[in-house]
């Protein structure tokens, strides 16, 4: 059995290159705990955000406080080699108790409300994450 307190967990500070503004990230199940599953208790302050990135695994997030948003890629406009438009029509907006699935493979995003503080659980089997944004 393993059992933890998210607050009592220090953030893990090594994670901060996948984010926009900033984040703490609590690793509250870990691959000492479980090989099979993880979960991580994500808070993004004044409208932070995760960089764009897909997981080979489904990924369900569960709101915790504040207001938040997910937004997951519907389409790409290719214009040439170097340019294209990104289209992320399918933007949601997360409130305390609010639960998301994302499906595997998509690109999305997911954070803060613009000048708002947010919390999330964020759940998923362990598996690779592809980060789009450097």
């Amino acid at each position: 059995m393993h059992k933890a307190n998210a607050k009592e967990i220090t953030p893990d500070a090594s994670m901060s290159e996948y984010f926009v503004g900033r984040v703490g990230v609590r690793r509250v199940v870990d691959d000492r705990a479980s090989k099979e599953v993880e979960l991580f208790l994500v808070e993004f302050h004044n409208g932070a955000r995760t960089k764009l990135h897909y997981h080979e695994v489904d990924q369900i997030l569960m709101a915790a406080k504040g207001k938040g948003v997910v937004a997951i890629h519907s389409s790409t406009e290719l214009f040439d080699p170097k340019t294209a438009k990104v289209a992320f029509e399918d933007v949601q907006e997360m409130n305390e108790g609010d639960a998301v699935l994302i499906p595997a493979f998509k690109w999305h995003w997911h954070g803060a409300a613009p000048g708002k503080d947010f919390a999330h659980y964020q759940m998923k089997k362990v598996g690779k994450t592809v980060w789009l944004e450097k």
